[in-house]
């Protein structure tokens, strides 16, 4: 018997995508450029943002806010020709100097995506404050939970659309953007879900409508993994890495997955367990491409069945909330 998700198979299911174009998208650099009050301020931050890449880091520039204040144009040039997408403006307690002032004002005026890091200023820490092409975040210090807040941050400025290529080039927003991605499309599956269920409603579209809930939901689960690839440094033409992460996966938990997805057949199985199929089901898929793309370990039986437990504990919350017309 001919598996459920052969390559064959995932490339029929994916043949109005272009995968090449996402390819694309994940290799646009995002350039980053760091202010400090000091050299020692910026060079600290840029250094805890790059961990992990090692050098070079053609991405990334850190200089003090005097040269950011006199010539920030110049002062970016060297490094980065076309100017930066992101500035991360660091400011050391509850006051700024003139200059910092003076170039976060030139760089705001640029309309370039603005990033202001409060260290240690008696602020709340960790929450982020945006506001427009801009945002805040207060932290204790630039350790690893600093540095969390700082990548919150950072991931609220850059345009969705060079998340993954952000991603690709520092490790440590990696987590963030693993969790994005999949809390994405897993609501995006249970959406779906919850309006083809309502429509089921009617018995003679039941069965129509839970195929095409099946092309629909495994198409999403097979983009979000490319990209979730993609984004954990991966390279290689789609075909052979979406082949490899099948392979290394399809006889565990995607089966499983399409297995369980074929209960929205059974008309008196319910809206809420097709719903907490289809966003638990997903989520859990996200989890251990990760694993396999970080290279984070063998992915064992037992830790499929944890995945798909949490999984579909978190599918029925999301369920309940949609049922109820609530935003989890």
């Amino acid at each position: 018997m001919a598996s459920p998700l052969s390559l064959a198979r995932v490339w029929r299911i994916l043949k109005e995508v272009d995968l090449d174009a996402i390819r694309r998208e994940a290799g646009r650099r995002v350039q980053v450029l760091v202010i400090g009050e000091d050299t020692t301020d910026a060079d600290e931050l840029a250094v805890r943002l790059a961990e992990g890449e090692g050098d070079p880091t053609p991405w990334l520039t850190a200089i003090d806010a005097p040269l950011a204040a006199r010539a920030p144009a110049a002062g970016a040039r060297d490094a980065v020709v076309d100017g930066p997408d992101v500035v991360i403006a660091l400011v050391r307690g509850a006051t700024e100097s003139d200059d910092m002032k003076a170039a976060r004002q030139l760089w705001a005026a640029r309309k370039v995506r603005l990033l202001t890091v409060i260290v240690g200023a008696n602020q709340t820490p960790g929450h982020v404050v945006t506001r427009g092409d801009t945002a805040r975040v207060a932290v204790d210090r630039l350790d690893a939970e600093g540095i969390r807040c700082v990548v919150d941050g950072l991931f609220a400025v850059v345009d969705p659309d060079r998340r993954i290529g952000l991603a690709r080039q520092s490790p440590v927003t990696r987590p963030k953007i693993f969790n994005a991605l999949i809390e994405d499309t897993a609501r995006a599956n249970a959406g779906y879900s919850f309006s083809t269920g309502l429509a089921e409603i009617v018995p003679l579209l039941d069965i129509p409508l839970n195929i095409g809930d099946m092309i629909v939901l495994s198409k999403n689960q097979l983009m979000m993994g490319y990209r979730i690839a993609l984004a954990a440094g991966k390279t290689g033409e789609p075909r052979a890495l979406i082949g490899e992460m099948v392979g290394v996966l399809g006889g565990g938990l995607l089966f499983r997955q399409l297995a369980r997805q074929l209960v929205g057949l059974l008309p008196v199985i319910g809206l809420v367990p097709k719903v907490a199929v289809a966003y638990g089901g997903t989520w859990a898929i996200g989890r251990a491409v990760v694993v396999w793309a970080t290279g984070g370990g063998k992915m064992t039986t037992a830790r499929l069945k944890e995945l798909s437990k949490e999984g579909l504990a978190r599918g029925r919350k999301m369920a309940n909330a949609l049922k109820r017309g609530t935003e989890l």
